[in-house]
């Protein structure tokens, strides 16, 4: 019995290290996997943040945009519109022969006015995208654009629309209306063309002007502003992708791909 206790210590002995090291790897590997969950909560965190935030700067830009268009549209439309109509308010004379026909007129005219101002009303809802959808928003912006008589717009759309995430909606419309905005500034063109394409859980937005195109070297886009930039970050952020070229014969080109999560499609 004695000759045998030196060899029983020694497999209590080698157990005991490798029950400790068998221990040890595993705290080891829960200590590594919580990191890793850690660093993953910290990376979705990040990465929510910063959706968060292009999503507010997106809004903004939204409103700042619709201002800036119902400014000119004030200017060129509806101050128009007043202008001509207190010029035959204040030419009237009951005694004239034709002045009634100048009162109807007027009366029309401020008719028109006003239903341009219940327009712009409606226009620069805080909730407009939440209540049109991100479509709707696009072609009302698309008639914005068409009332200033610089273009003429075309538009078509076929397949059955998608459910797509409010804020999504929102940085989407935001892209489009940047779009529109840059052929209304730098296209010198006079026509607009703009398709929607939905199939399944994707749909497809191209945008055409007849302008003047972005030149011959359009291989750095990054390089052509901070407009086209932030296009292509948002997009980014979707995920969604994103090209501008040359349109044929001439102009811009600007088409949206966009495909849902089948988890969002078959939500209830």
């Amino acid at each position: 019995m004695p000759e045998k206790l030196p060899e029983v210590t020694l497999i209590l002995f080698g157990s005991t290290v490798i029950i400790l090291l068998l221990t040890g790897l595993i705290v080891f590997s829960l200590f590594i996997n919580q990191k890793r969950k850690y660093r993953f909560r910290q990376e979705k965190l990040a990465m929510q943040h910063n959706f968060d935030q292009e999503l507010l700067r997106s809004q903004l830009e939204i409103q700042s945009q619709a201002f800036e268009s119902i400014s000119r549209e004030l200017h060129d439309n509806v101050g128009t519109l007043i202008s001509i109509a207190m010029v035959y308010i204040q030419s009237f004379d009951p005694a004239g022969d034709k002045e009634p026909g100048k009162l109807l007129e007027s009366c029309g005219l401020l008719d028109e006015a006003m239903g341009a101002l219940r327009d712009i009303s409606r226009s620069i809802h805080p909730e407009n995208i939440s209540r049109l959808g991100w479509q709707n928003a696009f072609v009302a912006e698309l008639e914005r654009v068409r009332k200033i008589n610089l273009f003429t717009v075309e538009c078509s759309a076929t397949g059955d629309p998608i459910r797509i995430d409010l804020a999504k909606q929102v940085i989407i419309f935001r892209i489009l209306q940047e779009s529109l905005n840059n052929i209304v500034k730098h296209s010198n063109g006079s026509h607009i063309k703009a398709d929607i394409r939905f199939a399944g859980d994707q749909v497809v937005i191209r945008i055409e002007d007849d302008g003047h195109g972005l030149g011959g070297n359009i291989t750095n886009l990054q390089a052509l502003g901070s407009g086209l930039r932030n296009m292509l970050a948002r997009a980014a952020m979707l995920p969604a992708m994103l090209t501008i070229e040359n349109a044929e014969p001439k102009g811009t080109a600007v088409t949206l791909f966009y495909k849902e999560s089948s988890e969002k499609m078959n939500a209830p």
